[in-house]
């Protein structure tokens, strides 16, 4: 068995709809639904939000950011409510 350390840090001035991790890879935001499609969006959404708090954009500059650096993965699917997962790579934007 394998120990695992979590650290939960308190953002009172991030507004999130989801939960969000923070990860030596990179940014993770999900999704949970029981449609497989309305899961991927929230797992979207809530990286499209995430990149215009982190990089200050307008949404629409995030959803183009996103379709080209944005990863998304099956969470679950083995029950009812289906769970999508977007990654977000550090270092994948760089600022101009």
């Amino acid at each position: 068995m394998e120990i695992v350390d979590l650290t939960f840090i308190l953002h009172p001035d991030m507004k999130i709809k989801m939960p969000r991790a923070h990860t030596p890879s990179g940014w993770i935001t999900f999704g949970f639904y029981e449609d497989l499609n309305e899961a991927t969006m929230i797992a979207l959404e809530g990286m499209i939000d995430l990149l215009e708090e982190l990089h200050k954009l307008e949404r629409k500059e995030a959803l183009t950011i996103a379709s080209l650096v944005v990863d998304l993965r099956i969470t679950q699917i083995v029950n009812g409510v289906k769970g999508v997962h977007a990654v977000l790579p550090h270092n994948c934007i760089s600022k101009i």
